[in-house]
């Protein structure tokens, strides 16, 4: 079986979750409070000793048919001229607050040599490496993101700035308008729902005005830079 790794920033539930991954992978290893998204999958990639390896984040509640059974072949192509281990692979993850069903906190399975020689970070991991993404169909888990107020917030603010400034470019802008309006209209009455939605409205905001301009919206992986926004906007 590859390598499996958790990577944590404080989440409330992750020391529940990495139990979870324990029962399917008892070779589970995790990574807490790395600096940077890319410096923390470095971490994950040193730690890991497969040549590719799962990322599973901490607020991810595996869903009880997933397990990490999938090797990518090393002959195989998973597109033509492209080798199965050369890729990354998406895994679909349900919201927990308003339902969607999409790649946004799914299981992702990474080519180690690929992330290890990463050295400029752009705004998300999948488009971060010079490795072709393939989106695998089955749900993987449920992205429990919304465990108190900070984290539920920071977690849609992070995706709806994505999604409104259209920066993945894999994504399909139709998708991404679905995926936004209902980030920014559903799941009120869910735990901390409304600031989910607080979130998502303000990432909206922020990501169709700084639509093109990168520096701005790396931002959004600056976490203490995210406190800062969030102590500001719940005044």
């Amino acid at each position: 079986m590859l390598d499996v790794v958790m990577l944590a920033y404080g989440e409330p539930n992750a020391d529940a979750n990495f139990k979870r991954i324990q029962k399917i992978a008892p070779h589970a290893m995790r990574v807490d409070n790395v600096a940077g998204i890319l410096q923390a999958h470095k971490a994950a990639a040193r730690l890991a000793t497969t040549d590719n390896f799962y990322v599973v984040d901490a607020d991810a509640v595996l869903v009880d048919h997933f397990d990490f059974s999938f090797t990518p072949d090393v002959i195989r192509d998973a597109y033509p001229g492209v080798q199965e281990a050369s890729c990354i692979y998406l895994w679909q993850s349900v919201n927990s607050v308003n339902g969607l069903i999409y790649g946004y906190g799914g299981v992702k399975l990474f080519p180690r040599r690929a992330l290890l020689n990463a050295t400029e970070f752009t705004v998300d991991m999948t488009t971060t490496l010079d490795a072709p993404l393939v989106v695998k169909p089955q749900i993987s888990n449920i992205s429990e993101f919304n465990t108190d107020q900070f984290n539920t917030w920071r977690s849609a603010f992070r995706e709806c700035v994505k999604l409104a400034s259209s920066i993945i470019d894999y994504n399909i802008n139709l998708d991404d308008k679905y995926r936004l309006d209902t980030w920014c209209s559903r799941g009120n009455d869910e735990p901390f729902g409304e600031y989910a939605m607080m979130g998502a409205r303000q990432g909206r905001e922020f990501g169709i005005f700084y639509k093109g301009d990168t520096v701005a919206l790396d931002k959004v992986n600056d976490f203490q830079w995210l406190q800062k926004v969030f102590i500001e906007a719940t005044r």
